[in-house]
């Protein structure tokens, strides 16, 4: 029986309102798919292997958001200079970027003075790895205390320490640049136990482990037991060099 030309175009309009409904991109536009020479199967082949990139690309832009990053870096645009950085091993970072630390849940920690490209490099790899359908959350330091001490006055501490934790990737930058006190010292230990051989946790620091309790309310003890959590399990990159933004002026 002959479907009438009105007929046909309800059918069409149904179709398009049910995708947009259901969020089927691609099917909203299925008649961009079908061709003469091709048979049924080919043309919901192509409609679905459409609405598979659409869904892959939303899901990745959703993690980029969702990681919360100030600047994009990626890996092409690092420059591995021998000269300027001679401790760092472009075979351990490409290692890195193929995440097999998340899997294994292992740490990284990027150690240097300031200007040595240690947050490019570390934005570079989380990105590689939110690539791989790992989620990454993104917390300077000082915010990340400030936050976990609002938190804790509100007696929401282990809310909040739960939805950090949701993520494979928790990437701390700027461990150093800010002193906290014994308070703050012990929030940041607690966010770090927490993760301790269950997921994963990135690091930024300008300064060696040796200078750490300079800046965690200057107890060694507290110092010492946050380092042995972060570094039991990790991959430490030595980034001292020469800095960046002022070699290239």
């Amino acid at each position: 029986m002959k479907i009438s030309i009105q007929n046909e175009k309800n059918l069409s309009d149904n179709i398009i309102s049910i995708s947009k409904a259901l969020k089927l991109n691609a099917f909203v536009n299925f008649k961009e798919y079908i061709k003469k020479d091709l048979s049924v199967e080919e043309i919901l082949h192509n409609i679905l292997e459409a609405e598979l990139s659409i869904k892959t690309e939303n899901k990745y832009r959703y993690r980029i958001k969702n990681a919360n990053f100030p600047v994009i870096k990626t890996l092409d645009t690092f420059e591995f200079d021998t000269e300027r950085l001679p401790d760092l091993n472009k075979d351990t970072v490409m290692e890195l970027a193929s995440c097999n630390f998340v899997k294994s849940k292992r740490n990284v920690i990027a150690l240097g003075n300031s200007g040595t490209g240690k947050s490019h490099l570390m934005t570079a790899i989380c990105l590689e790895a939110i690539t791989k359908g790992y989620t990454v959350k993104f917390r300077r330091a000082s915010d990340l205390v400030n936050q976990m001490t609002e938190a804790s006055n509100e007696k929401q501490l282990s809310h909040y320490i739960k939805n950090v934790n949701s993520c494979d990737i928790l990437y701390v930058d700027e461990l150093g640049y800010l002193s906290f006190d014994s308070v703050g010292a012990s929030l940041l230990f607690q966010i770090f136990a927490a993760r301790y051989e269950t997921k994963s946790t990135i690091v930024t620091s300008n300064l060696d482990f040796s200078q750490w309790s300079e800046f965690l309310g200057k107890d060694k003890h507290m110092t010492s037991a946050l380092i042995g959590r972060l570094v039991e399990h990790s991959t430490v990159l030595n980034m001292n060099g020469e800095n960046y933004r002022i070699t290239r002026r």
